[in-house]
């Protein structure tokens, strides 16, 4: 039971922090993507330095649509973190194989799915915007993120028997 209680705190503790860790990266990206806009002189003047390219105005460009791929990115990530907490606080109250879990298990598996199609505009940034350079994202195909689309999704379809299963028992006492 000890070790349980040290797994189950530990999970909320390393689902807190990623998610305190997501939410200031959100807020440094649209900082920045602000900050490109209200002091773009400044930022332009910073780009021509990293980037030595004459095409200004496309450098830009790519890099608001890339901050703005990162907000998108990141509030995926958020909504996954949050449905991952409330799975891991019902299965610290001993109660996992709900139908809400399920609903979040699936809901998890969606964003997770998402966050692998985000390599598409990803690579779409460095081919509309060639001037960003070294810049640009260079998106890899994760296979260890696919099997995890697939892993949650096949989770979720065990939460949905087990849940159903207890709901059988329940019926039955």
């Amino acid at each position: 039971m000890q070790n349980r209680d040290r797994l189950m705190k530990g999970a909320r503790l390393a689902v807190r922090a990623a998610w305190v860790a997501n939410r200031l990266f959100l807020m440094a990206v649209v900082l920045g993507l602000l900050c490109s806009w209200i002091f773009s002189g400044v930022f332009a003047a910073f780009l021509s330095r990293s980037i030595a390219r004459s095409d200004l105005p496309s450098v830009m460009a790519g890099m608001r649509v890339e901050l703005l791929l990162g907000v998108a990115m990141s509030v995926v990530t958020d909504r996954l973190l949050l449905a991952l907490a409330a799975i891991v606080a019902s299965a610290g109250a001993g109660d996992p194989f709900t139908a809400d879990n399920v609903r979040r298990l699936r809901y998890m598996g969606w964003c997770l799915l998402a966050l692998q199609l985000f390599v598409i505009p990803g690579y779409l940034i460095g081919v509309c915007f060639p001037a960003m350079g070294p810049a640009a994202p260079h998106p890899d195909i994760s296979v260890a993120g696919w099997i995890s689309v697939l892993m949650i999704f096949v989770l979720a379809r065990v939460f949905a028997t087990g849940s159903a299963m207890r709901d059988d028992l329940e019926g039955t006492v």
